[in-house]
């Protein structure tokens, strides 16, 4: 592999590490840094994680690995693909922690976060140049939403390995303008394979992207021809024979029921309306960018410059095209959500890897450049304050009090902030691109390794676990929670767990004298009122008071049990 890229203006000759193999394991050790604190001590992040992590550990237990249910209930939105690699996961490791049972189910999207940085270092290295590559891959390892995203168990992390395997095949037969009319071995053949199995990650959300880039590619080069080189015929097969024998299956065994809820119970309201408060303007995702891609977003800011001057380069207008048409269909949809966008996320980073390898940070001689740099740095700047501010802040709002490692991240990302952009305000590329990568790993571990596993408020079901097994260590019947319905609570209790109002409570615990009944504030009246009426005694097993930030409000749940 050459270290020359294949822009005609080639950038100067990269260091000897960053053009040898040894590239690749200095950004898996960078990726693992950055993601592994906090894969463990963090407790479920939100409902979509615990909905996809017991339903996984369900299909684990039950040993049907095909149909999908969470608790008694069919869950129809989503393909199965993430669930068996959820469940595969925790099964070769040895099964479910009982500490932290959800860290398993967390392994998917950890492996996909670092396959995706691999072949983004791959892509870069082979079409832009190994600095540009190494560069790119860092950019994406270290910013915050693929960061949050590798330590969830869901399918977006996943879902962006797939995409990038499907780009770079895409890559392999465009970028090379006068290629063999087929391409070789892996280079179609991996694009099919890739596209089958985002399909059954994620449904359409891969042929969205792949497909709006060849389109934009066609009509760049007035034809369609060179898809062929992808065999097409052939390839289709390959995609099917992943994809449609569970596809097939579920829809049979359900009657059509999995088609109805995935696309027009999950997929359709999407496209025409803000679903569950999901909905902001077009344009969110563009305002979200700078905190979305921090640290990395300063540089992206500081490369437009070089990405219009390198324009009519073919890996240039490839990215380009990755970028650009699926960006405007997501910024229209009125659903969304920050994870979206994240697909697009490694071509920003390999063009701003490089425009950076491209020396562009350097001051710049003409005025509206000296402007761009300073607003982006302003800008930037202002969003690593932010952070830093809600690091801190959170738990005081949550809690109470201040977290000693809240005070620490917090000022281990302003002090990143103040460091690179001083060295940027100077025209220092090299250390300012070093000092944001050191300050992410070390910002970032903080946060996730100290500040956010410090906090109590936000997880609940936890501690109402701690607070059950404290008081009853030998065992309990039948568990109900009344008032609180987060899907947080199954992972931490199981799936026998049981939702339902404060007179299903009362009654409950006056037919079980074993049963234990969790009550929120909002349904102790009812449950006093149900108490009344069965003329039941009973006893608290403890309180826990916390903060639901699914919905924003606080919550007061105690734990009763008969007291006869």
């Amino acid at each position: 592999m050459t270290d020359r890229p294949y822009l005609s203006n080639a950038v100067p000759r990269a260091h000897w590490l960053v053009r040898s193999p040894a590239a690749y394991a200095l950004i898996l050790l960078f990726g693992l840094a950055l993601y592994l604190p906090g894969l463990r001590s963090i407790p479920a992040i939100d409902r979509d994680e615990a909905r996809f992590a017991q339903s996984s550990r369900q299909m684990l237990n039950s040993g049907d690995y095909v149909h999908i249910r969470l608790q008694d209930q069919a869950r129809l939105k989503k393909p199965v693909g993430i669930y068996w690699l959820q469940a595969a996961a925790t099964a070769l490791a040895g099964g479910e922690d009982p500490a932290n049972p959800i860290w398993t189910y967390r392994l998917p999207s950890l492996i996909g976060a670092l396959g995706t940085i691999l072949a983004t270092l791959a892509i870069g290295r082979r079409w832009l140049g190994a600095e540009a590559g190494f560069l790119g891959a860092a950019l994406l390892a270290s910013c915050l939403l693929l960061g949050v995203e590798a330590r969830q168990a869901k399918t977006d992390a996943f879902l962006l390995l797939t995409i990038l395997l499907a780009m770079a095949a895409l890559a392999e037969v465009w970028i090379p303008g006068k290629a063999a009319p087929v391409a070789r071995g892996w280079r179609w053949a991996g694009f099919w394979v890739a596209l089958g199995a985002g399909i059954l990650i994620k449904g359409p959300v891969i042929l969205m992207v792949a497909g709006t880039a060849a389109a934009v590619l066609s009509v760049q080069a007035r034809s369609i021809a060179w898809l062929g080189r992808l065999r097409p015929w052939p390839g289709v097969l390959i995609t099917a024979a992943i994809a449609l024998p569970w596809l097939v299956a579920i829809t049979i065994s359900t009657h059509g029921a999995f088609l109805t809820q995935s696309v027009g119970g999950d997929m359709a309201p999407k496209l025409v309306g803000a679903v569950e408060s999901h909905g902001a303007p077009p344009g969110a995702y563009l305002a979200l960018f700078p905190v979305t891609f921090w640290p990395g977003s300063l540089f992206a800011f500081l490369a437009l410059p070089w990405i219009w001057r390198a324009r009519r380069d073919p890996a240039v207008i490839f990215c380009l095209a990755w970028i650009a048409p699926s960006w405007l269909i997501l910024e229209m949809l009125p659903t969304k959500l920050p994870h979206y966008v994240l697909p697009l996320y490694p071509a920003i980073a390999l063009l701003t890897g490089a425009a950076v390898s491209d020396r562009m940070i350097a001051a710049a001689a003409m005025d509206w450049r000296r402007w761009l740099m300073r607003s982006a740095i302003v800008l930037w700047s202002l969003a690593g304050l932010g952070l830093g501010i809600l690091t801190l802040a959170a738990a005081p709002l949550g809690d109470g009090r201040l977290s000693a490692g809240g005070i620490v991240a917090a000022f281990a990302l302003w002090g990143t902030t103040g460091l690179v952009a001083l060295l940027c305000g100077r025209g220092d590329r090299v250390r300012a691109v070093a000092a944001a990568m050191v300050g992410a790993t070390l910002g970032w571990g903080l946060v996730f390794g100290a500040a956010l596993p410090a906090l109590k408020a936000p997880w609940v079901a936890p501690r109402l676990k701690e607070a059950l097994f404290e008081k009853l260590p030998a065992g309990h019947g039948p568990i109900l929670i009344a008032g609180y319905g987060e899907p947080s609570a199954v992972i931490a209790f199981g799936s026998d767990l049981r939702f339902g109002s404060g007179e299903d409570a009362a009654r409950l615990v006056a037919e079980r004298k074993d049963a234990v009944v969790i009550v929120g504030q909002d349904q102790a009246a009812s449950f006093n009122a149900g108490l009344s009426e069965t003329h039941t005694g009973v006893e608290t097993l403890g309180s826990v008071s916390g903060f639901n930030y699914a919905n924003g409000k606080r919550v007061r749940l105690t734990l009763w049990r008969n007291a006869q």
